[in-house]
């Protein structure tokens, strides 16, 4: 005999159970409304059970979102503010150290130029003299000098006055940064009409040729000099030197070589570029050094 076959929603535990929960679930959700007395609860136990973990649930999120409400509040209004005025106060000492290093860079500018002609003056061509002697003397490389004075300056100025005068030596200085124009070379104000330019890595051929190319620009410019007894315009004398630097040498060799031969230049009638020829090294008892030119010599 063959039997029917019993209902799967009678015969299955896991819908049973679920129908159970749901019920549970929904009854518990009516009592915590208030909707469902708790006498007429199925399972009060359970509703109170639930009703006191949401209870606890909701005072904890609402802690929270204070907590987190607070911090915001905070933030926005201390700590921003004082981002925004730490951030401008630091602007404002960027500008500040901006501006006293352009102006730290102008003192320091004008502390080593000359403001007349606006090249070097003479505290920095010692100070530059310094520094690349002893660089050509560790790369052994020979240090060029010109010394350049202005022919008959003192009666230009008697002619046409300190103030032409200003101008022809604004003028020759203008030339000279223009000849001289190599990264390393530095043209700088000795002392009067009296003007120097220093040349790293310079032989005394290429100082030599230096000193002519200064000749041939002066002669383009022709500054004009009528009572000028050399030529019709502003002319220069010129004394070149240049040394390969030694241990027992100083520095201040190469000036005496330059300005003996600057003197040379003049004594042979201006307008012209002279050296002292066959120096060499003479040591004294006390171990100092000079130099002396051949006739010079014992």
């Amino acid at each position: 005999m063959r039997m029917k076959p019993q209902s799967p929603l009678i015969n299955t535990p896991s819908l049973a159970g679920l129908a159970l929960a749901v019920a549970l679930l929904f009854d518990a959700a009516l009592s915590i409304q208030g909707l469902v007395p708790d006498q007429a609860s199925l399972f009060p136990a359970l509703a109170h059970f639930l009703e006191t973990q949401i209870a606890e649930r909701l005072h904890a999120g609402t802690a929270l979102i204070a907590f987190t409400s607070g911090m915001v509040l905070a933030v926005s209004l201390i700590l921003i503010p004082m981002q925004r005025v730490y951030h401008a106060r630091e602007a404002r000492l960027l500008r500040e150290r901006e501006r006293l290093e352009a102006h730290n860079a102008k003192l320091a500018h004008r502390a080593a130029s000359d403001g007349l002609l606006s090249i070097a003056n003479r505290r920095e061509f010692e100070r530059v003299l310094k520094l690349e002697w002893r660089r050509a003397a560790r790369e052994r490389q020979p240090l060029g000098l010109l010394m350049i004075d202005i022919d008959c300056f003192k009666r230009f100025n008697d002619s046409y006055g300190h103030q032409h005068g200003d101008t022809c030596l604004r003028a020759v200085a203008g030339v000279l940064k223009a000849a001289a124009a190599r990264p390393g070379d530095l043209v700088a104000r000795y002392g009067g009409e009296e003007m120097v330019v220093l040349m790293p890595h310079t032989s005394l051929e290429g100082a030599n040729l230096m000193a002519e190319r200064i000749h041939t620009m002066l002669t383009e410019r022709a500054l004009p000099f009528p009572d000028s007894p050399v030529a019709a315009h502003v002319t220069v004398s010129i004394g070149v030197a240049s040394l390969l630097p030694v241990r027992d040498a100083n520095r201040a060799t190469l000036v005496q070589q330059a300005d003996e031969g600057l003197y040379m230049a003049k004594e042979a009638g201006r307008n012209r570029t002279a050296s002292v020829p066959h120096l060499r090294l003479l040591h004294a008892a006390d171990g100092s050094a000079t130099w002396a030119s051949q006739e010079q010599r014992a």
